[in-house]
């Protein structure tokens, strides 16, 4: 059956103006360039992104300097991953890109459909990123070529996670699902019932996670059963931390609640006065570490504070000045000793601005409610940097 003149005249103007919308639309999005900032070279440095008033920024460990920026549109949280030199990162238009770290150079850039939510994921030659509505995209890193998507059960609010060759997604429903990567196929599945809106953490094979149902759950994380579940009074809506022995939940109220990790049962409870926990907190190898707003260690075995930061950072400047004394050194004027509190023996005590604490390496880091940059060691359990954004 032919079509005739008109019918072709009609499918061609369709064509055609569905084409110059998406054109147009994409257009209606303002294109921003990667703005250097400080030339440090091109050496292998460790480097670290960061989100400050709606620009995401490279920051040289080496060179305690800002390298290059990048304006996204927001404070988006976490919205970047790092593998290989390369910086994955997503702007508030939903435009994903691939950057190389030291040169500030674009290597591709892809648009997708939908918000993009949570932190993207790298895992191999996949970078896996989550959408609002619970669609996944599953892209080559080395091209932003789409590979295929996963289809979910509803909305996800949280990071999406990874085992082996799993990557796990909770979506806002109370499900919770593991894809295979290679192939796109549900794994396993396990509904909880409850909303949740944070990210389960997997460690030794088990797989953490907490509800607005008031309960807690241990999953075998390669089968997706139960291994215990735990009923904890208040709606889990906090990130949790998770040690050797202990799991740490934070509540609003300043409530911190610790469940025996082999079985869930609880183990001690501890209110903190006048503190409103939400990411004012993070965890070390040994230690947890919280903003109240003095900045504070503790023993996550008994909820014992372990040092409080001003007062350690003091005394250690007092035993450098008496060593500086004994060894028969210039003795520091007053100006000498006001530079070095403030440059290497500085107190913390403000607020992280934005969620979540970062972590490069065996550092954290973060912008406070005061615009400084924080680089806190966990090595030498010291902050090593502080610098001011502008």
């Amino acid at each position: 059956m032919k079509l005739s003149f008109k019918l072709y005249i009609i499918l061609f103007l369709c064509i055609f103006y569905t084409q110059t919308g998406i054109r147009a639309q994409e257009e209606l999005f303002p294109v921003y360039e990667i703005e250097p900032l400080n030339d440090v070279g091109t050496e292998e440095d460790p480097a670290f992104p960061l989100v400050y008033n709606g620009y995401v920024y490279i920051f040289s460990l080496h060179h305690r300097l800002p390298v290059w920026r990048l304006f996204i549109g927001g404070d988006i949280i976490s919205p970047f991953a790092i593998r290989d030199g390369t910086i994955y990162l997503y702007d508030i238009f939903n435009r994903f890109y691939a950057i190389d770290k030291t040169e500030g150079k674009i290597l591709w850039k892809l648009t997708v459909s939908g918000e993009i939510r949570g932190r993207p994921l790298l895992y191999d030659r996949y970078l896996i990123v989550p959408t609002a509505k619970g669609l996944v995209y599953v892209v080559d890193r080395r091209n932003g070529e789409i590979i295929h998507t996963y289809t979910g059960s509803g909305e996800i609010y949280a990071d999406i996670i990874r085992f082996e060759n799993l990557i796990v997604v909770s979506y806002k429903s109370g499900d919770i699902v593991a894809y295979n990567i290679e192939s796109g196929e549900k794994d396993w599945i396990f509904r909880s019932g409850g909303i949740v809106t944070v990210a389960p953490i997997i460690d030794n094979n088990t797989l953490f996670f907490g509800a607005w149902n008031s309960t807690v759950y241990s999953l075998d994380v390669r089968s997706g059963k139960t291994r215990w579940i735990s009923y904890v009074g208040k709606s889990v809506t906090r990130d949790f931390l998770v040690f050797d022995n202990e799991i740490l939940l934070f509540f609003a109220d300043g409530e911190i609640l610790s469940l025996l990790r082999e079985d869930g049962a609880i183990k001690w409870v501890k209110y903190m006065k006048e503190i409103e926990f939400s990411y004012n907190y993070f965890a070390g190898s040994d230690f947890l570490y919280l903003f109240m707003p003095e900045f504070v260690a503790m023993d996550p075995a008994d909820g014992s504070i372990v040092f409080n930061y001003r007062e350690r950072a003091f005394n250690l400047f007092k035993e450098m000045l008496f060593e500086n004394m004994l060894e028969g050194d210039a003795l520091f004027t007053e100006e000498e000793r006001a530079r070095i509190l403030n440059e290497i023996y500085f107190s913390v005590s403000n607020y992280p601005m934005l969620p979540p604490l970062l972590v490069y390496e065996n550092y954290v880091y973060f912008v406070a409610e005061d615009s400084y940059l924080y680089v806190y060691d966990l090595k030498k359990d010291f902050f090593v940097i502080k610098y001011k954004m502008s």
